[in-house]
């Protein structure tokens, strides 16, 4: 147990997010203390229609997951019925088991998973924009 949470904790010192790259707008919502980034150990988006998850894994103290949360807020509503919204964070410890069974090892990353959790496809790290978000939604099966 022990081992896991050093594991955990130098994993995310060494490829978390840093709080040195610029941080979203104070005015953003994506703050660390935003309601709506939540774990997905307990709470997903209010989208309940799709058969997809997208699952965000965040450090919620860092510039470019910062980033990474005010484009997905931005995008929420186009997003809606095509993809269960999920924030998985360093920061809660339920969600540690969450970064090691899909092996994430930097940050901001997304990944699409079926309603299994089978992944589907995973974006490479780092912060992506709308466009490239769209683009993974529609590298989906058709059901």
């Amino acid at each position: 147990m022990i081992r896991n949470i050093t594991l955990t904790l130098l994993l995310a010192l060494t490829f978390g997010c840093s709080t040195e790259q610029p941080a979203a707008d104070s005015s953003s919502p994506a703050t660390t203390n935003s309601p709506h980034i939540a774990s997905a150990s307990n709470q997903a988006e209010a989208i309940t229609s799709a058969n997809f998850d997208l699952i965000f894994f965040l450090d919620p103290n860092g510039g470019p997951c910062k980033m990474q949360d005010a484009i997905l807020l931005d995008m929420s509503e186009e997003l809606k019925g095509k993809v269960n919204i999920k924030y998985v964070q360093t920061t809660v410890p339920d969600d540690r088991n969450i970064f090691y069974h899909y092996g994430i090892r930097a940050l901001p990353t997304l990944l699409l998973a079926d309603s299994s959790g089978k992944e589907i496809k995973r974006m490479p790290p780092g912060v992506k924009n709308a466009d490239n978000i769209r683009a993974l939604i529609q590298s989906l099966p058709r059901t």
